[in-house]
């Protein structure tokens, strides 16, 4: 078990020799070899994930060897990257080693974290159990986050690599979000039980962590990365925050177990087209202070969705007061935004 974690530790370890051989000798082929290292360490890790099999892997969280066997090749990749970036120009294809340094350093970076995650959630076994929600929305955050401190990097050391690996880390998060957050592993699908803790419960980190996780990405990379990238994290962010809303509503009526087969309640119908015209509102403020057409066009599709609710649904659910209460609601959030769109429209008018 010692010499498989071992060989797997010095096989990162290997990368840094022939990066440091080009401080003398500048030649291409030092790079390549180097990221022949990360190849030999990959076809390790694919071979044997847990790194010294899965009989020896210690169930103490963090402190086994998958911090070291994952964390080892991080660091050294990293330096290997930082070392040719000083000593071989990037020029007739010499900087392609680099590239991948970079990249492979990243990648294990990340897969330290997941693995360790993965580790401490299902009790020291990493290649068996299903994935859950809560577990998931650790990856999540993970993802999101490494998109975060790939972009601070790269404002300070310009790389391709880092560039487009941050964005490809958004991407990636914004899927987990759509199928697994969204939809396969959705507590309203799964009826999975939300804690009996009112607020830090599985819908606070689900949900509204990746939420607020999203929208300062978006804000953060919105001058530094394609309007399209920015745009797709506030739409994320803000169905994200719907979606808390909603599912917490929901809880607040059924409690920790909030499947969707165990029916609709009148006030609870009223309380979602209520929340949804709120959460419109908020998303249009949010859309005019922060001069966003994606959030103003959201704010315009939820109310739009409340409307027609409202017309369709809860006039034929609700009774008496909550019909009333309803429309009457309905009727003051929509005035409410025609006067507020007239003073916008004003306002415009004289600055112009």
């Amino acid at each position: 078990a010692f010499g498989s974690g071992l060989t797997t530790i010095l096989l990162g370890a290997a990368a840094v020799v022939p990066a440091l051989a080009t401080r003398w000798r500048a030649y291409p082929v030092l790079g390549w070899i180097s990221v022949g290292a990360v190849i030999a360490v990959l076809a390790r890790i694919a071979f044997d994930p847990t790194i010294v099999g899965a009989q020896f892997l210690s169930t103490t969280p963090v402190f086994n060897w998958l911090l070291p066997g994952y964390g080892v090749p991080a660091l050294t990749f990293g330096f290997a990257a930082w070392q040719l970036a000083r000593t071989t120009p990037a020029m007739a294809g010499n900087g392609r080693p680099r590239l991948a340094m970079e990249a492979a350093a990243a990648l294990f970076a990340l897969l330290t974290i997941a693995m360790l995650v993965r580790h401490a959630m299902h009790g020291g076994v990493i290649d068996t159990g299903v994935v859950t929600l809560a577990e998931q929305a650790i990856y999540t955050l993970i993802a999101l986050g490494a998109g975060a401190i790939l972009v601070a990097i790269d404002m300070r050391s310009p790389s391709s690599v880092l560039r487009y690996g941050s964005i490809a880390a958004g991407v990636v998060s914004v899927a987990f979000i759509v199928i697994q957050h969204f939809l396969a592993l959705n507590p309203l699908f799964t009826d999975e039980s939300t804690g009996r803790i009112p607020v830090f419960n599985l819908l606070f980190l689900a949900y509204l962590l990746p939420a607020v996780a999203a929208g300062g990405l978006a804000l953060y990379i919105r001058d530094k990365r394609p309007k399209w990238y920015a745009a797709m994290l506030a739409v994320v962010a803000a169905v994200l925050a719907f979606a808390y809303a909603t599912l917490s509503v929901r809880r607040l009526f059924k409690g920790e177990f909030i499947g969707l087969w165990s029916g609709l309640g009148q006030l609870e119908t009223y309380t979602y087209s209520a929340l949804w015209l709120v959460i419109g509102v908020a998303l249009l403020t949010a859309g005019v202070r922060l001069k966003s057409q994606v959030l103003r066009i959201a704010s315009a599709a939820l109310i739009s969705v409340a409307v027609l609710k409202v017309f369709v649904f809860d006039m034929s659910e609700l009774e008496g007061v909550l019909r009333a209460l309803s429309f009457i609601g309905l009727g003051a959030v929509l005035i409410g935004i025609g006067l507020f769109y007239q003073r916008l429209l004003t306002r415009a008018a004289k600055d112009s």
